[in-house]
């Protein structure tokens, strides 16, 4: 979904071809994203609704390529359109068709534990939102006659039995392979007794179970006797970390501790226990996350259970396992959960058939560790988990990168095929009585959980200029933006109150709902009867239900004031600015510069290279001194790339599509002017203070271990690592994220030169995540030592006579062991770039950790909260070569959807100057964050006066301006000083 909505809006027709009946994946599926426990349905849905929205993007649903042939830039792609039995064109979603079917059979999308029928729609907010006949199981076909109740209950007269499968022929330039991935089958390991005890479910089950439009609406349930479990198991590595699948899934033990968390805030009475072999929280925010589990009461046992068992009393689950003292211990549990792993997908398997791309021995799609997304067929990339397990994010960004290399190979191609939409005349509303309708939405259980809806809706019917009311399951859903549609021409709606979640996901999708239909989209109010209200009082639902009322209650009074907004335009520069000329940095521009956009790149020290300069040793099959030869060599030729070396930005003014740069470079000074900025500034090595660091040549850091071993043999008998040095801790409590990779890499390379030097690394966790894992098994395989050692029980480190020496405790043996030591190499962390006033310049957020923030963890992990400028590389967090190369791929998507246009649209919400009251006294310029406003002065009467002007291109409606003016002198569209008197009298008035 992600590649085909950067490359359309970038300017390339895209076909998106899904075999499901509806897109999604099984994103659609989860209950919630972590670290935000953001809805997972309500923060995809604005991409699926974006996408069937979307003029450029074809929708081919229910289809599978069969054939292609071609090369890149003309490829000639079969599809086969399995026929859906119903027309597209003529259903009405009104679902009666479904009910009315008597067939049923298990539903794989709520994981077996619930029934659906033989004609259905796959979710509740299914894009196209159109159901489709499972001829498997239909008694018509399955028989040859009969039934047809589908066909005689619909009145649109949309079912068409008699539809055959269509075969079509796309002329494409390129293919985006995204076939995802198949859950491990638990089934396959009896032991467990997955399929045999009831109790006994998978990850996936659970996401349904917890989920609200799930099997048991949100209510967590035992299935054997729907009572509440008392006791919680979760059961990780299940079909992951094995001989037969010698890869980690990424994934399981973060979702794990999610699904482990939403129980206890839920359900804090229950007891929640997760039995691992290693946390591998190593993601942006993961670790902070997992001690928050611990800080709820969440139980993390390290030990792999062998099997289950049932008691055939009360069904309980009998958990038998060893404890690290090796001590045998039992535990009954009500529910035990099954973290099943990720597997190379069926569908995958044929795909690459078809397409003649390589797998790894495990079955992922073969790709080059510093091209991550390129396949062994020229013109045709992979992403997600196609190529290897991975979470969310790493799926986004792979999306952007493929969208970027898509971007360049077509970039001749640019703008043909392509669409505009066009929106019906704008109804005027002015001199009329405002009729506003309430839309209230359940968002599942998230909101209908906690707050009473039927007594929202009624006491909304009440309110003053509230015509129309109504509730929908999600208003976020396709079909309940055509019903929105619906009421508003019906009744001549003219403001319209969405109460449901956030605006920041949501408010844009309502807008374009609105002019669709015919009205201003700043006639809208959002009430966040979620975020502010169901979520942060789920145990208080009267409350809730009360405040619920007074949020919509204020909405509407504020929905009488709004005005119709028309947002100006800006023309847009089509040139990129890249600051920062490492591996991120390097690669961006590259990017740019091959989707035909000229590209500044600014690098402030001597030479380009960055961290990578200093990265000798790859993965197998990687030469990061061969890619970073042939980057720096493929920026000095590039025709559409200008370098500065030696180069610091001194001056940031603009906003996206004209931003203004001043900067100096080689003591020389520049101004220039960009549409889209991509910061990629890096970060640097954490420098210990512990361990003798500094203090004895002995001791190293990683990377001055492997600059050693590039050029030298290692004189030493005994290498000890010590992971999580400047990670972990109480003054960087973030996970590093390439440290284990790291040390098991490096601790390869010296194994497989000098088999005698004895190795040891001692961890907390090893966190080869992903395909990573298989190193780890490598170094076992060689003879590295892993010993763990526990937090707070740091390795002691001591110099006596000239000999080092390691004392650790190890808690398998219950003992301190003392190594001696002829090397100590210190696996230290990544420490945020301390380039303060670059981040002030550009006035971007930092995290807790330090690293630049994203505009959303998940679904914009390259956006920076400002529009117009993207992330990438370590300046974002700490990430491996190969995330680098793909985040500063997508962010180069992400920048050239703006450089590509000609116009950009601006914000309407924005600050308005008042002249009659504005007496120039300034006290609005300084506190403008976005420094919007100028101070002016003109001549009037023969008088010289002062007043203000805001730069509706800079402004982006804070309010900051508003609240410190004494004269009234400043407003907000749409926020102006007595719209907010009416709703404080409202809050005040007695109800």
């Amino acid at each position: 979904m992600q590649t085909a909505l950067d490359l359309a809006e970038a300017g390339i027709k895209v076909y998106l071809v899904d075999e499901a009946p509806a897109i999604g994946g099984k994103m659609v599926q989860l209950d919630k994203t972590f670290p935000t426990n953001d809805c997972a349905m309500c923060t995809v849905s604005p991409r699926l609704v974006a996408i069937d929205r979307h003029l450029n993007i074809e929708l081919l649903t229910n289809s599978r390529v069969i054939a292609y042939e071609g090369e890149a830039g003309n490829f000639r792609v079969k599809v086969l359109k399995k026929a859906r039995c119903v027309d597209t064109s003529k259903c009405t979603g009104c679902n009666v068709c479904i009910e009315k079917c008597p067939a049923k059979t298990t539903s794989d999308f709520d994981g077996g534990l619930t029934k659906r029928k033989a004609i259905y729609t796959l979710y509740a907010q299914a894009v196209p939102n159109v159901p489709v006949i499972d001829k498997d199981n239909c008694i018509y076909f399955k028989k040859g006659k009969g039934c047809k109740a589908c066909e005689k209950f619909c009145e649109a007269g949309a079912i068409l039995l008699d539809q055959a499968d269509e075969t079509i022929e796309l002329n494409v330039g390129a293919v985006v392979l995204t076939p995802g991935y198949d859950l491990f089958d638990a089934a396959e390991k009896p032991q467990l007794g997955f399929g045999r005890y009831p109790d006994v479910l998978t990850s996936l089950q659970f996401e349904r179970i917890l989920s609200a439009s799930g099997p048991f609406a949100g209510k967590v349930m035992r299935p054997s006797n729907g009572e509440l479990p008392r006791k919680v198991a979760f059961i990780q590595c299940v079909g992951s970390r094995e001989t037969s699948a010698d890869f980690c899934s990424a994934v399981c033990c973060m979702y794990a501790t999610k699904e482990a968390l939403i129980l206890k805030e839920h359900h804090p009475e229950i007891d929640v226990a997760i039995f691992y072999i290693d946390i591998r929280a190593y993601g942006k925010g993961f670790e902070a996350y997992y001690e928050r589990a611990k800080k709820a009461g969440v139980r993390f046992i390290r030990c792999q259970p062998s099997s289950l068992k049932q008691l055939l009393a009360n069904k309980e689950i009998i958990i038998r396992y060893q404890d690290e003292q090796g001590n045998l211990t039992e535990e009954n549990f009500d529910l035990a959960m099954l973290s099943c792993g990720l597997r190379p997908s069926k569908a995958g398997q044929s795909v690459a058939d078809k397409f003649g791309v390589r797998l790894d021995g495990n079955g992922f799609c073969l790709t080059d560790g510093l091209d991550p997304v390129a396949t062994s067929q020229e013109g045709i990339f992979a992403v997600g988990a196609f190529s290897g397990p991975k979470d969310i994010p790493e799926t986004v960004i792979q999306a952007g990168a493929a969208a970027s290399r898509v971007l360049a190979l077509l970039v001749e191609k640019k703008g043909e095929l392509l669409k505009e939409r066009t929106y019906p005349s704008e109804r005027s509303v002015y001199g009329g009585e405002p009729r506003t309708g309430v839309f209230v939405c359940h968002c599942g259980k998230n909101i209908a959980s906690v707050v009473n809806i039927p007594e929202v809706i009624e006491y909304c019917s009440t309110l003053p200029n509230v015509v129309f009311v109504t509730d929908t399951l999600f208003a976020c859903a396709a079909d309940a933006g055509e019903k929105i549609k619906e009421a508003i021409l019906e009744h001549g709606l003219n403001r319209v109150i969405v109460a449901a979640c956030t605006p920041r996901t949501h408010e844009a999708l309502f807008q374009d709902t609105l002019r669709e239909a015919g009205l201003n989209p700043y006639l809208l109010e959002m009430a966040n009867i979620r975020n502010q209200c169901s979520w942060v009082h789920m145990y208080q639902p009267a409350e809730a239900t009360s405040k619920a009322k007074d949020i919509i209650r204020l909405a509407a009074v504020k929905a009488t004031h709004l005005k119709p907004l028309h947002p100006g335009q800006v023309p847009v520069s089509h040139n990129g600015l890249v600051i920062g000329g490492g591996l991120a940095g390097m690669t961006a521009a590259l990017a740019l510069a091959d989707a035909g956009y000229n590209t500044y790149l600014l690098e402030k020290s001597r030479e380009l290279g960055g961290n990578l300069r200093r990265v000798k040793f790859g993965e197998p099959g990687q030469e990061p001194q061969a890619k970073l030869h042939e980057l720096i060599e493929r920026i000095k030729i590039h025709p559409n790339i200008e370098l500065y070396l030696e180069s610091n930005v001194i001056g940031f003014e603009g906003a996206a599509g004209n931003f203004v740069i001043d900067f100096i470079s080689e003591n020389r000074k520049y101004q220039i002017k960009a549409g889209a900025v991509i910061v990629a500034t890096g970060a640097k090595e954490y420098l210990p203070s512990q361990f003798l660091y500094g203090e004895d040549r002995r001791v190293i850091t990683q990377l001055e271990l492997e600059e050693r071993l590039s050029v030298e043999k290692v004189d030493a008998k005994t290498v000890v690592m010590i992971q999580c040095v400047g990670s972990r801790d109480e003054n960087h409590p973030y996970c590093s994220r390439l440290c284990c990779v790291q040390a098991v890499k490096n601790a390869i390379k010296l194994k497989a030169r000098q088999p005698e030097t004895e190795v040891f690394v001692l961890y907390r966790d090893i966190r080869t995540y992903g395909l990573h894992e298989a190193e780890y098994t490598r170094a076992r395989k060689l003879g590295v030592r892993f010993l763990r050692y526990e937090q707070g029980q740091n390795p002691v480190v001591t110099n006596s006579n000239d000999e080092l020496r390691v004392t650790v405790f190890d808690p398998i043996l219950d003992a301190k062991l003392n190594i001696p030591a002829d090397m100590l190499v210190l696996s230290t962390g990544v420490a945020p770039s301390e380039d303060q006033e670059l981040t002030r310049l550009l006035t971007l957020p930092e995290s807790e950790d330090g690293f630049l923030m994203e505009a959303h963890i998940k679904l914009r992990p390259v956006d920076s909260p400002v529009e117009g400028v993207f992330l990438a590389g370590l300046a974002h967090g700490p990430k491996l070569a190969d995330e680098s190369i793909a985040q500063a791929g997508a962010a180069a998507a992400k920048a050239a959807a703006i450089l590509s246009k000609g116009q950009r649209q601006l914000e309407a919400c924005v600050s308005e100057v008042l002249d009659e009251n504005c007496d120039g006294c300034a006290y609005c310029v300084e506190p403008c964050p976005f420094k919007a406003i100028n101070l002016i002065e003109y001549m009037a009467n023969g008088t010289i006066k002062k007043t203000v002007e805001s730069d509706p291109a800079k402004c982006q409606g804070c309010g900051v301006c508003m609240a410190t003016c004494p004269k009234k002198g400043i407003m907000v569209r749409n926020f102006n000083l007595d719209e907010l008197s009416d709703i404080v009298s409202a809050v005040l008035a007695p109800v």
